[in-house]
């Protein structure tokens, strides 16, 4: 119990009481009647024209109880006011007058990069609540294949928590950094699991070797030199974010409980991330290759079903995901073709709800723009992304919900995911926005990449090359377009025509495609994670047969073209090979049913140094024919993943890195938050002659009438909420208390 502080209190202070919430929880919560009081005042005591000088004693939440004996309480109004000159009654009739608000404020921006100036979005943050050792650094020169990362240490920073161990996660910038620098740049990465650590693991000086999950590149072979810096994250969001179990209240000391009781504030300063896989990638062999039921965020399927991710006939809208391929066309992408998803979420032990109750995504308001709560200002960035389908070739994308730049095309539209099972969800259905970047395709638009969902405060990536790059073990962080695929009448494709047999013959048959680059620099890395579909045409309508073509637009802002340039600033390639399985029409592709074709040949006059350059990738259209499926399949050429990428094999352990091994969200997440207030509202109007009477037995009908508390009431005359005036306040004329208590 306390008194009201007069200079930072409101000037009526509420609370519901004790018997209130007792009602709440039997459902027979209602306000019937209303009394005014001056209870905390004492006419005869003191000048009554200092007596709105007094202190108030603070509304209590057990002014009104109705636990057992002997918890009971009833501090209910002591000296009631009349309504009336009879003195008889001093209950009024309160008038409900409830309304909805909103409120808006905006929430630090958590991930692992720093925000403010758009200079300041590729600046890693290296402290202690974030890293768990950012001081070692490795020289390119020595990075040569293998799976051993040699390091040396370069203190960044004093404060550290603890040395690389067996199961903690690697990221090595790929470019020269200095010899103490921080990075303050956007870098190519790659993240790595660590299997085994040797040599001075003390951490102060010295040398120490890790073993990794998978192959470095050749950088070294090649002529790259230059120190680039490693940045060590712990295993698992509990051994540096978060806690395993829910923190106390109260920071409590063990020995000394009165001395240190201050209220928990711990902020976990990063975004969760986990990608669940509902099929294998191309080229996984399920009996030798662990295949997505083995993956790591294999529990989070069941959001990517709620989310209509995964089957077509669970939700109506099922339309809702897209694509531009190279040449800006839309390729839409149906829930049951969703290989899987990335979804970043605050999942987290803390006792703080610093999301509130949902994102604030606003309209912008061109007059207004610096206002909170606007949608624009909601921010997914990704520093070291490569995404292919960058403007100004510049490594690292930021993601909004509503671009800068395109009000005229009314992308900040609201969706809703309607259930077909259970209409009571339709009305109007799960909310979302569609989450964009700002590169303009020749079609006028950006490009959607995801959707956030602000109700659930999660977003969802479902672009699936934005998810290859998320996803560490693709073993590469730039995106591939996708491809242009069309259809030609066989042994034409030099002008002339003669006869001869397609790859597809008539509209029965259907051809899945992708594509993979293949480097005696750069490691091997995932193929190109768009699947693009062309099925055969009528065999009434000629060709009854036909070969595929294959194009690939100016979608490569990161080839380099050959390994020249000082520093390893993108990716190139030394071979192209083209990913095909025929199926029957209208079904799926098997993960152990890809052929790989090499088509590097068909472009050898647009080579550099035996790199493939961007402009040979632009002027060659790759042919797909008969002869060459047949070759694939008859020599046995079928597609393993695991020929370039380290996957686990059946019966590993789970040392080694799989997919849907992400843990955290190697980003920045920025939005504003909103908080949506229904305000209980009751007028408790005096009028003239009302309430001008009190039972206080200092008070005599020569004395001006004070109010010091107001109090509602059930039908049964339990005092449901409290109300305090911060000095008391004299009564004059009409007069009316608005009581408001928020939910």
């Amino acid at each position: 119990m306390g008194y009201i502080i007069k200079d930072t209190a409101a000037l009526l202070t509420t609370k519901l009481t004790d018997a209130a919430r007792r009602k709440m929880s039997e459902g027979t919560f209602n306000i019937s009647y209303f009394q005014i009081g001056d209870s905390e005042v004492c006419y005869d005591c003191i000048d009554g024209e200092i007596l709105s000088n007094g202190m108030v004693l603070d509304s209590e939440y057990n002014a009104k109880s109705l636990s057992p004996i002997p918890e009971k309480n009833q501090a209910n109004i002591k000296y009631p006011i009349y309504t009336d000159s009879n003195s008889t009654n001093t209950f009024g009739i309160p008038v409900k007058s409830s309304y909805i608000d909103n409120i808006f404020n905006t929430a630090a921006p958590r991930g692992f990069f720093a925000t403010g100036s758009t200079s300041d979005f590729n600046r890693v943050i290296y402290t202690s609540g974030y890293t768990k050792n950012p001081n070692w650094v490795s020289d390119i020169s020595n990075i040569n294949s293998g799976q051993t990362l040699t390091l040396t240490y370069n203190e960044l920073s004093a404060s550290v928590n603890g040395q690389a161990e067996v199961g903690d996660f690697i990221t090595i910038y790929y470019e020269s950094v200095g010899s103490l620098s921080a990075i303050t740049n956007n870098y190519p990465i790659l993240t790595y699991k660590v299997l085994s650590v040797t040599g001075d693991t003390s951490g102060s000086t010295g040398t120490v070797y890790l073993q990794l999950d998978r192959d470095l590149p050749r950088y070294g072979t090649e002529g790259y030199t230059g120190l680039t810096r490693a940045m060590i994250y712990p295993s698992g969001m509990t051994e540096l974010y978060d806690t395993f179990t829910p923190e106390f209240y109260w920071n409590q000391d063990a020995i000394d409980f009165e001395s240190n009781c201050d209220v928990s504030n711990t902020d976990v300063k990063i975004w969760n991330m986990n990608i669940p896989w509902t099929e294998s990638p191309a080229g996984v062999f399920s009996t030798t290759h662990q295949g997505f039921t083995n993956y790591d965020s294999k529990k989070y399927v069941g959001t990517k079903e709620y989310l209509g991710y995964n089957t077509n006939s669970g939700q109506t809208d099922s339309g809702g995901t897209y694509y531009y391929n190279s040449f800006s066309e839309k390729i839409n992408l149906s829930p049951s073709n969703q290989k899987s998803i990335a979804i970043v979420h605050y999942t987290n032990q803390s006792i703080d709800n610093l999301y509130g109750e949902k994102f604030a995504l606003q309209p912008y308001d061109s007059l207004y723009p610096n206002n909170t709560g606007q949608a624009r200002n909601f921010k997914i960035h990704i520093p070291w992304l490569m995404w292919h389908k960058s403007n100004n070739s510049e490594i690292g994308e930021t993601f909004y919900v509503d671009p800068p730049g395109f009000d005229s095309l009314n992308l900040f539209t609201v969706h809703y995911l309607k259930s077909n099972v259970n209409s009571n969800m339709n009305n109007p259905g799960l909310r979302y926005y569609h989450l964009w970047d700002t590169n303009t395709n020749s079609n006028g638009y950006p490009n959607r990449v995801g959707k956030v969902w602000p109700d659930l405060k999660i977003i969802t990536f479902d672009d699936d090359e934005i998810i290859a790059a998320l996803s560490y073990k693709s073993n590469r962080n730039w995106t591939l377009p996708a491809p242009k695929l069309g259809l030609i009448v066989p042994n034409s494709f030099d002008g002339s025509v003669s006869s001869g047999e397609g790859i597809l013959s008539g509209s029965s048959q259907s051809l899945w495609v992708t594509y993979r680059f293949n480097s005696i620099s750069d490691t091997n890395s995932l193929h190109c994670n768009y699947y693009t579909l062309i099925s055969g045409t009528d065999p009434e309508c000629p060709p009854d047969s036909a070969d595929v073509t294959f194009r690939l637009g100016d979608e490569f802002p990161f080839m380099m073209g050959d390994n020249t340039t000082p520093y390893v600033s993108g990716f190139n390639a030394n071979e192209i090979t083209i990913l095909v399985q025929k199926v029957a029409t209208g079904q799926k592709p098997l993960p152990d049913g890809w052929y790989e074709i090499d088509v590097t040949n068909q472009m050898s006059a647009y080579t550099e140094n035996n790199f493939i350059t961007v402009d040979g990738l632009k002027k060659t259209t790759f042919l797909i024919t008969k002869t060459d499926f047949d070759n694939a399949v008859s020599s046995g050429n079928s597609y393993r993943l695991n020929n370039y990428i380290d996957i686990p094999q059946q019966g590993d352990t789970g040392a080694t890195l799989n997919f849907g091994g992400e843990y955290f969200f190697y980003g920045t997440v920025q939005t504003d938050i909103q908080a949506t207030i229904y305000v209980m509202n009751y007028l408790c109007n005096l009028g003239s002659t009302q309430f001008l009477n009190s039972s206080n037995p200092t008070w005599s009908n020569t004395d001006s009438i004070y109010v010091s508390e107001i109090g509602l009431y059930d039908n049964e005359k339990n005092l449901m909420i409290i109300t305090k005036v911060q000095s008391p306040e004299k009564r004059l004329g009409v007069q009316q208390y608005s009581i408001k208590f928020d939910f």
